[in-house]
């Protein structure tokens, strides 16, 4: 086995036994490709990579062979490559996709290995997925335009670049492996629904100033995304945070506390919720009697704060049956006094599952990608390093195995 091999699965395996087929053509976004192959294998795939002339001419095959630990085909003799590797794929992910590549590809023109692998591809009706990188001149051209809603229409995905710079620019490797994984990761909660709150809730002081948190909603929308991406129908109630929501989930946007805790109410009652994942960080107090005008800075100012509505009181009357996740944020303690807050919170709350963490650590506060967290249910404490992406499919994994009786 390649060393390179050893790190499959390493992050996650939401792409366990997936074989993938890395196309890469000759844009200079190409030296992402080796950072891509790498996370992909990280979890779970097998990748290979396939190379059309003019990509080798930016990157050497050697860098993509020690990225995969397989070899790269860079041309086509009468082993077949394109065919072998078609047949082998489950999916060809052309990364970075040139104009010149998406406009052969869509007329059908098989003059490079990666045209001839996409073009056997599409015969064998495998998933075909194309990401464009180019400049934006290029990318707004009328006849691209046109070949890419070709692709479109053969059933090619196309993801879509971030435009800026006059650039036409790949996404980040972290949001093509997302789209990978919502495509090729398991459907294993197919017919639940998922309630997910995220994000800072607001209290007003006047029309203007106003009291809140640093949370991003990044946690939340980690939990929503993994969900949607297993087959969960998923509803997202979401605070004023500055992360993009996910596609192809039912976006609630709230400000308040206090409309946070309406919306919830409201889903519950009008739907049923298999699993309800509170992560939002929303305010513990408002102001009681917020001024209707705005405040003066000459003149000091005396406020009193009340506690605001808890999002999830009364949640487990109105869900039964449903598996409840509470978080439970705290700053500078122990790990024996995170634990003993979140028991606290687990029982009050009568729920399955509450996760804790100090925002005081590093790598564990607002914003960040990664998070400290101890996962708390009835039966047992396991603490957790790791991203949240990781910790939201751990949550759900738990959530799945008792909705589904397994012990």
């Amino acid at each position: 086995m390649h060393p390179s091999h050893g790190i499959r699965g390493t992050r996650s395996g939401e792409l366990a036994g997936r074989k993938i087929a890395l196309c890469i053509t000759g844009s200079v976004a190409v030296v992402r490709c080796p950072e891509l192959a790498r996370e992909l294998m990280r979890r779970g795939a097998d990748v290979r990579a396939v190379m059309t002339p003019r990509a080798t001419q930016l990157i050497t095959p050697q860098l993509m062979h020690w990225a995969t630990g397989n070899l790269v085909i860079t041309e086509l003799t009468g082993e077949l490559e394109h065919v072998e590797l078609a047949s082998w794929a489950d999916l060809v992910l052309v990364v970075p996709a040139t104009a010149n590549t998406l406009s052969k590809i869509a007329c059908a023109i098989d003059d490079t290995p990666v045209t001839s692998v996409a073009s056997v591809a599409l015969g064998l009706g495998k998933p075909v997925v194309v990401v464009p990188a180019m400049h934006a001149s290029m990318y707004a051209h009328k006849l691209l335009k046109d070949n890419l809603s070709r692709l479109r229409s053969a059933g090619i995905g196309v993801l879509e670049p971030r435009l800026e710079d006059d650039k036409a620019k790949l996404p980040s490797v972290e949001e093509i492996t997302r789209s990978v994984i919502e495509l090729l990761g398991p459907k294993d909660m197919a017919g639940m629904r998922v309630l997910v709150t995220a994000g800072p809730t607001i209290e007003h002081i006047d029309p203007i100033k106003l009291i809140t948190n640093r949370s991003s909603g990044k946690m939340g929308i980690a939990v929503a995304r993994a969900a949607a991406a297993r087959g969960a129908g998923v509803t997202l109630i979401y605070g004023p945070g500055p992360e993009e929501p996910p596609a192809g989930v039912e976006l609630v946007r709230v400000q308040t506390t206090a409309e946070m805790r309406e919306a919830l109410v409201s889903e519950l009652k009008e739907q049923r919720y298999d699993i309800i994942v509170s992560t939002a960080a929303a305010q513990d107090f408002t102001v009681e009697k917020p001024a209707k005008e705005k405040l003066r800075h000459s003149q000091p100012v005396s406020m009193k704060l009340v506690p605001a509505p808890r999002v999830l009181d009364g949640a487990r009357g109105l869900a039964p049956e449903a598996f409840i996740v509470g978080f439970k944020a705290e700053y500078e303690v122990s790990n024996a006094q995170l634990r003993e807050a979140a028991l606290g919170k687990l029982r009050e709350g009568k729920l399955d599952m509450v996760v804790a963490n100090d925002v005081s650590r590093p790598k564990a506060g607002f914003g960040t990608d990664t998070n400290e967290v101890i996962i708390l249910t009835p039966f047992e404490a396991k603490p957790m390093l790791a991203m949240k992406d990781e910790i939201a499919r751990t949550i759900l994994d738990a959530a799945v195995a008792k909705l589904r009786g397994a012990k």
